[in-house]
């Protein structure tokens, strides 16, 4: 352990400190596994939307009994002076934080943090999200309300009430966000999750396998998680183009597959939602399974595959255009593919249109009727010399 938290150690093994840690991510439950993993046994609180307004961590605080912050950053003397000194009591004392009244509160953002904390009902996902755009609405340069509507709407997505269209306004709100604060780092971090291996800093979630390897190896079971990292989240960082790009294949170049009704859905996502000239996009295409005479995908015959067609300017980095099979002849899991493009110099500004299709194979319920489909899907991001930069 080093710096602050080599000073805490001692004194939290001797039961005179207690440790609260504050989590930045999106996915609670990707914290709770963390936690697992690692032995952690102390609370932890999930702020998702920064509702503590940090740009920056770690930030050390040192909280007295009663819940007055007497300590910021910490080294070893003032972790030492904290602990041995004696502070004053105050009303505040034992107390905690009571449930706000949603009927009390005015401010359209302080009612989309009630739905998005405190309610409970299965429309919360929908209510937050409403109460955040009318925020936004009522002040566009409110970079606060631009980025817990950008958290809502990815919250939502990982919900059964999720939207078409979900993750890809919640990184044009994170784009927004963090062009009006360009400092906030805790901001950036969330679009680099997502967003091109050029722009990332580490690969973020490359911890979870070895995380369930040595729990299942401990025997205790992981906790499960309600959205898998997958591609971009996972994928390491890069300094500079692939060797060789993929070959973008196209099956169907005649267009006479016959298309799908309604099967499949799929939810195309690009990152950044506005990219400079010279920068890169990564572009995330999910498929999922539509509840309509209950799709199954068929394992037994041509994999998924993914065909598009960069416009002028763009140039294909790397990708996975074909989803690899599972053993089984039948499956129901959520599909990813993405690809990354980097975006040429002389690219001019406005809305651009990579245009695609995918085939699959899907079959209706438990010995229906199996189908080769095909579903054609339009892409569009902008380019935008003003736009905010992720690195």
């Amino acid at each position: 352990m080093a710096g602050w938290q080599e000073a805490v150690k001692p004194h939290v093994d001797a039961g005179k400190l207690a440790v609260i840690g504050v989590v930045q991510e999106q996915h609670a439950d990707r914290a709770r596994l963390y936690k697992q993993w690692k032995k952690i046994d102390w609370p932890i609180y999930i702020d998702a939307l920064n509702t503590l307004g940090l740009s920056v961590v770690p930030v050390p605080l040192g909280v007295d009994e009663s819940g007055v912050i007497r300590l910021e950053g910490a080294t070893k003397e003032g972790v030492r002076e904290f602990v041995e000194k004696e502070f004053p009591k105050t009303q505040a004392a034992g107390r905690r934080a009571e449930k706000p009244d949603l009927a009390s509160l005015t401010s359209p953002r302080d009612r989309g943090d009630f739905h998005f904390l405190y309610d409970e009902s299965p429309a919360a996902p929908d209510r937050a999200v409403k109460a955040y755009q009318e925020a936004v609405d009522s002040d566009p340069k409110d970079a606060r309300s631009q980025f817990k509507l950008g958290v809502a709407f990815r919250a939502r997505y990982d919900t059964p009430r999720r939207l078409s269209g979900d993750v890809q306004r919640a990184v044009e709100h994170w784009q927004q966000a963090l062009a009006l604060s360009p400092n906030m780092y805790i901001w950036r971090r969330r679009l680099q999750q997502f967003g091109p291996r050029l722009d990332k800093p580490y690969d973020f979630y490359f911890w979870v396998e070895e995380a369930r390897r040595d729990l299942l190896a401990r025997g205790e079971q992981p906790v499960e998680l309600a959205a898998e990292p997958a591609g971009s989240e996972v994928a390491p960082p890069s300094k500079g183009p692939s060797a060789a790009a993929p070959a973008i294949p196209d099956p169907d170049p005649r267009g006479k597959i016959i298309r799908d009704r309604g099967l499949v859905t799929l939810e195309p996502s690009v990152i950044p939602a506005r990219v400079r000239p010279g920068g890169r996009i990564r572009v995330r295409v999910a498929f999922r399974l539509g509840s309509k005479a209950k799709p199954h995908w068929n394992n037994e015959s041509d994999p998924l595959t993914l065909s598009v067609k960069l416009p002028e300017g763009l140039t294909l980095i790397e990708g996975t255009f074909v989803h690899a099979k599972p053993k089984e002849a039948e499956s129901l899991e959520l599909r990813i593919l993405e690809f990354e493009a980097a975006v040429g110099e002389g690219v001019k500004t406005g809305t651009i249109e990579i245009g695609g299709y995918a085939l699959y194979d899907v079959c209706e319920e438990v010995g229906g009727v199996c189908r080769h489909l095909r579903q054609d899907l339009t892409i569009p991001f902008a380019v935008d010399p003003s736009a905010a930069k992720l690195q």
